[in-house]
C-alpha cells in the first residue's frame, strides 16, 4: 500500500499534544494482558522496532516518545536539518521495506511532493540515491501506516510528540520515565523500554580553545557566507557541509561529466579546505548483488564456532578464515593486504590509494564505479569484505578488550571504507568544487594542531600550516555513553558485552531495558550505523520483549 505525501504544511499527524495525556490514553483500562512498551526516540529505528513489534501476537500499550514535533523521520531525514540537495548513501534497494519500498512509496506521490524534496519522477528506480529528505518522508509516511495497522490488530499505540524523557528510574514495578513535554512534566510506569534515540545534534564543542561548529541544520552555515571553512572529516556528513556551503555560495550545473560549480554573488572569499588523517575522498558507490552471497569459509556459523571456542584468540582466528577466503576469491588482493596480519592491515590496504594524488585518484575510481555499476560487477575483494563485515559485525562485540582495540585501529578503518561508500553524484560535487578552485584535501595525519589565531583558526602538523576562519566538524556522529545521553539507570553506559542489546537492571527489577541508541552503540557495534541494522536490531528488540515473562 502507498501512502500519499503528507501535506508540508501539516506534518504533525503523528504528533500529540499532550505526552501526559497520550500515556494516560495507552494505559487506560490496561489490563493484565496489555504490555507496556516505551520506544524512547522517533526515528527510523524506532519504526522499525514498532512494525516488528505490532507482528507479535500479546496485545501491547505501546508510547513513542520523540521529542520534535514530527516522529517518523530521525535527524538525518529531518526537514529543517537537511536541504534537498543533500543526499542519502544509501541505495533503494537497500532500505528495509516497511509497508511499501522506498521507491514504491515515492512512485506514488504527485509531482509537487516530489518537488519539495528535490526529487523528479525519472529520477525514481529501485537503486537510486534519494535526497535524505525523501527518506524523512518515507518514514513518517510508514510510521503512520505502522500505526494504523497496530491499532487494527488490538495494540494501544500513541505517539508523543514534543516529548523529551528526562529520567529512567528502574523499580520493583517496573521502569518509571519521565518526560516533559508542552503540558508540563509527566511520568509513567512502563514494562519494557527502548532507547532508539539515533543520531544526536550536538552544541559547537571546542578543540584546544577552537570551536568546532556543527554541519548541522544546513541552512545554519549561512554564517560562514564569504570565508574560508576547514571541515573536520572527509565523509559524507563532511561532504553534505561542502555542498551547503557551496550552495550558499553558488550553484551546481550539469550532471555527469559536464557537473561545473558556478559562483553567485556572495563567492568572493569563499573556499573550503576538508581535512582527514589520510586525505582521501570516500570511494564512489560499487555494484554489488544482494543478496550478497555469503564467503566460502567465514560464514556466521563458522563465526559461532569460533566464538564458542573462546574470547582468546577469536579476531586472529576469523581473520585466518577470512585470509584463506580472500586467497581464493581475489589472490592479488590477499597476496598484498595479508589479512591474517591483523597489525598494519589498514595500511597496507590504503596504501596504493595514498601513493597517488587524490583528487585523481577520486576521478579514477568515480569513473570505475560507473562502469562497475553498468555492467553489474565489482572487485571480488570488496564483496569478500563486504560480505565479512555482514559477518564480524556479530563477532566484535564478543572481542576482549585487547582484540576490541586492535580491532578500531587496524581493521574498521578498512570495512568503514568498504560499505561507507558514497553517492556518484557527491563525488562529481566535490571534483566540481575542485576545479573550480574552492575545495582542497589535506591529509593531517595522526599528529596536528588546532589553535586560536586572531579571529580565525591554525592548523599545522607534518603538512606545513592552514589558516582558516572557521572550522566545522564534519566527522559524524561520535561515540556517547548512555549517561552522557542522559537515559542511564544506577550509572550502566550501555548494552553488556556479547548478544543483544540488554542493559542491566537491578536485581528485583522487572521487564527489560534495551539500548539501540547508536551513540552508546559504537564501540562495541562498530557497524551498527544504517537503516538495515536499525531494521535489524529492530527485529531482535521486539523479539526481547515478545519472549519476555
Amino acid at each position: 500500500m502507498t501512502m500519499p505525501h503528507p501535506p508540508a504544511t501539516r506534518p504533525s499527524a503523528l504528533a500529540v499534544a499532550s505526552p501526559a495525556a497520550a500515556h494516560m490514553a495507552a494505559t487506560a483500562g490496561t489490563g493484565l494482558a496489555h504490555r507496556r512498551v516505551a520506544l524512547v526516540g522517533g526515528g527510523p529505528t524506532s519504526v522499525y522496532t514498532l512494525w516488528h513489534l505490532i507482528a507479535l501476537p500479546r496485545p501491547l500499550d505501546i508510547t513513542l516518545f520523540e521529542r520534535e514535533p514530527v516522529a517518523g523521520p530521525g535527524m538525518p531525514y529531518r526537514d529543517g536539518i537537511n536541504a534537498p540537495s543533500l543526499l542519502s548513501n544509501i541505495d533503494s534497494r537497500e532500505v528495509p521495506p516497511l509497508a511499501d519500498t522506498l521507491a514504491g512509496f515515492l512512485r506514488g506521490c504527485d509531482r509537487q511532493a516530489l518537488a519539495e524534496i528535490g526529487l523528479e519522477r525519472a529520477e525514481i528506480t529501485d537503486d537510486s540515491f534519494f535526497p535524505r529528505l525523501a527518506l524523512g518522508r518515507y518514514f513518517i509516511a510508514q510510521l503512520a501506516v505502522a500505526v494504523a495497522q497496530g491499532r487494527a490488530r488490538g495494540h494501544r499505540i500513541e505517539i508523543a510528540g514534543r516529548a523529551e524523557v528526562t529520567a529512567i528510574v528502574p523499580g520493583p514495578d517496573g521502569l518509571t520515565l519521565d518526560w516533559h513535554g508542552p503540558s508540563g512534566g509527566a511520568s509513567g510506569r512502563f514494562d519494557d523500554v527502548v532507547i532508539a534515540t539515533g543520531h544526536t545534534l550536538t552544541r559547537p564543542t571546542r578543540q584546544n580553545g577552537v570551536i568546532l561548529h556543527q554541519p548541522w541544520p544546513s541552512a545554519a552555515l549561512r554564517r560562514f557566507l564569504g570565508q574560508r571553512v576547514g571541515i573536520l572529516g572527509s565523509s559524507l556528513s563532511a561532504i553534505d557541509a561542502a555542498v551547503a556551503l557551496a550552495e550558499l555560495h553558488g550553484r551546481f550545473s550539469g550532471e555527469g561529466d559536464d557537473m561545473r560549480w558556478l559562483p553567485g554573488p556572495a563567492a568572493e572569499g569563499f573556499a573550503i579546505e576538508m581535512m582527514s588523517r589520510k586525505g582521501l575522498l570516500p570511494e564512489a558507490d560499487w555494484y554489488y548483488p544482494l543478496p550478497l552471497p555469503p564467503l566460502p569459509g567465514l560464514t556466521p556459523a563458522r563465526a559461532a564456532q569460533e566464538r564458542a571456542a573462546g574470547r582468546a584468540g577469536l579476531l586472529d582466528r576469523c581473520m585466518a578464515v577470512l585470509a584463506q577466503d580472500m586467497a581464493a576469491l581475489d589472490p592479488d588482493y590477499a597476496a598484498r593486504v595479508r589479512p591474517e596480519r591483523v597489525e598494519g592491515l589498514a595500511e597496507r590496504h590504503f596504501a596504493p590509494r595514498l601513493a597517488q594524488d587524490p583528487w585523481q585518484y577520486a576521478r579514477t575510481n568515480l569513473a570505475e564505479a560507473e562502469a562497475g555499476r553498468s555492467a553489474r560487477t565489482s572487485e571480488p575483494w570488496r564483496r569478500a569484505l563486504l560480505a565479512a563485515h555482514q559477518v564480524l559485525e556479530e563477532v566484535v562485540p564478543h572481542l576482549d578488550p585487547v582484540d576490541l582495540e586492535r580491532f578500531h585501529r587496524h581493521l574498521k578503518p578498512v570495512f568503514v571504507d568498504v560499505y561507507a561508500s558514497v553517492p556518484h553524484r557527491s563525488v562529481r560535487r566535490m571534483l566540481a568544487l575542485h576545479a573550480a578552485g574552492r575545495l582542497g584535501l589535506t591529509a593531517l595525519g595522526g599528529d596536528y594542531t588546532l589553535a586560536p589565531q586572531g579571529r580565525g583558526v591554525a592548523i599545522s602538523g607534518g603538512f606545513g600550516q592552514i589558516t582558516v576562519d572557521a572550522m566545522i566538524d564534519g566527522r559524524g556522529q561520535q561515540p556517547a555513553s548512555l549517561a552522557e545521553l542522559g537515559f542511564a539507570p544506577d550509572g550502566a553506559d550501555g548494552p553488556a558485552p556479547g548478544d543483544g542489546f540488554d542493559v542491566p537492571l537491578p536485581e528485583g527489577c522487572p521487564g527489560t531495558f534495551q539500548c539501540l541508541a547508536m551513540p552508546a552503540l559504537l564501540r562495541r557495534h562498530p557497524f551498527v550505523q544504517g537503516l538495515v541494522n536499525a531494521d535489524r536490531m529492530g527485529r531482535a528488540a521486539a523479539q526481547r520483549i515478545g519472549a519476555a515473562p
